[in-house]
C-alpha cells in the first residue's frame, strides 16, 4: 500500500494531493452528516457531497496514474488542470448548495439557482470534452510502455466512462434520473425491485474506468480478453439503460 502511494506521489504529486483534498473532504462531510439533519427530497443533506467527493477523489488519483503514460507532457499537464479546475468547480457548487439547504442538481427554482446551475452544465460539458480528448490521445498514441492488455484496458475504461457521462449528461436533460420522476439521489431508488433507474448504467459508467483496467492489469492476458469483457460490461449497461427508459422492475 505504501509503494502505491509513493508511486502515485511519483506519478503526479498535483492530483495525488488534489486526491486527498476530496478524501478530506469526504470525511469532513461524513462528519457533518451526523450532527446535521438537514433533509434535501427527503434524504440527509450531505448524502451528495459525500458521493460526490468519493467519486471525483477516486476519479483524479485514476487520472493521476493513467496520465502518467502520456508522452508528450504539455498535453499532459493542460489535462491535469484541466480536471482539476473542473471537478473542483462541481464539488464546490455541490458543498455551496448543501450548506444553502437545496438540491444540487436540476435546481432552477430561484435566479441564484439557476446561475449556479449554469455554471454546473459549463462545468459539466468542459469535463467531458477534456475526457473526449484524453480517449484520443491515448487510442491514438503510437508509443506505449504498458502491456497490450493493460493499455487496452484503459482505452475501454475511458470509453465506457464517456458513454457513462452521457447517460450523465442525458439525466441532467430529462430534469431527473427517469421519465417517471423515481427520486434523483442516489439510495433506495438505485437497487429497488419496483423500478430500474438511470443511475444504475451511470454508476457502471463512470466506475468503468477504474473496474477495466484494474481487471485488465491482473486478469486479462491480451487484448481480446479485454475487449470481450467490455463488450459484455457494455451490454450490462445498456440492459439497465433501457430497463429505465421503459420502467421496467428489476425483478
Amino acid at each position: 500500500m505504501i509503494s502505491v502511494v509513493h508511486e502515485q506521489i511519483k506519478r503526479n504529486s498535483i492530483l495525488f494531493w488534489y486526491g486527498i483534498l476530496n478524501f478530506v473532504m469526504l470525511v469532513f462531510c461524513i462528519g457533518l452528516s451526523l450532527f446535521d439533519d438537514t433533509q434535501v427530497l427527503g434524504k440527509n443533506a450531505w448524502l451528495s457531497p459525500i458521493k460526490y467527493y468519493f467519486s471525483v477523489g477516486v476519479f483524479i488519483w485514476s487520472m493521476g496514474w493513467y496520465l502518467y503514460y502520456l508522452n508528450n507532457v504539455i498535453q499532459r499537464n493542460v489535462l491535469i488542470w484541466g480536471f482539476l479546475l473542473t471537478t473542483f468547480i462541481q464539488t464546490s457548487i455541490v458543498l455551496l448548495q448543501t450548506v444553502r439547504g437545496v438540491s444540487s442538481f436540476y435546481n432552477l427554482n430561484t435566479p441564484f439557482d439557476k446561475l449556479v446551475f449554469g455554471f454546473q452544465t459549463v462545468s459539466h460539458i468542459f469535463f467531458i470534452l477534456l475526457m473526449f480528448v484524453t480517449t484520443y490521445l491515448f487510442y491514438f498514441q503510437k508509443k506505449n510502455s504498458n502491456s497490450q492488455h493493460f493499455t487496452w484496458g484503459i482505452r475501454m475504461g475511458m470509453v465506457i466512462f464517456l458513454i457513462g457521462l452521457l447517460i450523465g449528461a442525458y439525466m441532467m436533460m430529462v430534469n431527473g434520473n427517469s421519465y417517471f420522476n423515481i427520486e434523483s439521489n442516489f439510495g433506495k431508488n438505485v437497487f429497488s425491485r419496483k423500478h430500474s433507474n438511470l443511475k444504475i448504467p451511470f454508476f457502471l459508467g463512470i466506475h468503468g474506468i477504474q473496474i477495466i483496467p484494474l481487471l485488465s492489469y491482473y486478469f486479462f492476458q491480451n487484448k481480446k480478453q479485454v475487449v470481450n469483457f467490455t463488450l459484455l460490461y457494455l451490454i450490462l449497461m445498456v440492459v439497465f439503460l433501457f430497463m429505465a427508459v421503459v420502467n421496467l422492475k428489476l425483478f
